[in-house]
């Protein structure tokens, strides 16, 4: 069997995505036992991230000038979570448990491809999000729940479809979203927390 490995794929992610993927690496690592003493600080991470995250927003007008320091901070992401999945596969050892709690993706054995549970992605204007979920609930409905990251209260919505729109958030903060099926046996368990910078 071949040994697991933490996959640094992320950095070809589109630039959005990224940032949400890396700053729910920065959530899952904190206190996180297995990994304390990380080759790149959390703190530098997510500053460098605070700094990534701006860059985008004032990048959204297509400015020239603002478009190469979003580029610029990109690169430093890059490096920072690369250093960070080198340490996360080294201390894992491959061990996909491990490799899992990091946030981070690790390379599979040959299996059928699954879906994701939940996607988020950019809603069509400024300040919303656009879910989808692949939960089955067999003509029962949907129970979307989202929050600031940081923040303990969720926000309720409940809906028939298999997508949802989430509308009246704050452009440049990162929310957490799930999802969970609610059947005629009941509320089914909720998916896997999405992360996502809003824009």
């Amino acid at each position: 069997m071949k040994k697991l490995k933490v996959l640094t794929s992320f950095t070809r992610l589109p630039i959005v995505d990224k940032a949400s993927f890396c700053r729910n690496v920065v959530v899952k690592m904190t206190n996180n036992i297995l990994f304390g003493a990380p080759d790149v600080s959390l703190a530098e991470a997510t500053a460098a991230l605070d700094a990534f995250d701006a860059a985008i927003l004032a990048a959204k007008d297509g400015a020239h000038t603002a478009i190469s320091i979003r580029n610029d901070c990109e690169k430093v992401v890059d490096a920072k979570f690369i250093l960070l999945a080198k340490y996360v596969d080294r201390i894992a050892n491959g061990d996909e448990t491990a490799i899992l709690s990091s946030g981070f993706n690790e390379s599979h054995q040959p299996s059928t491809p699954t879906k994701e549970e939940l996607t988020v992605n950019d809603g069509d204007f400024s300040g919303s999000i656009f879910t989808k979920s692949q939960l089955i609930t067999h003509n029962g409905s949907f129970r979307w729940e989202i929050r600031l990251l940081g923040t303990t209260v969720w926000v309720v919505y409940v809906s028939i479809q298999s997508t949802f729109v989430i509308t009246g958030l704050i452009s440049g903060s990162t929310y957490e979203v799930r999802v969970a099926a609610v059947t005629k046996d009941g509320q089914q368990p909720f998916s896997q927390i999405v992360t996502k910078l809003v824009v």
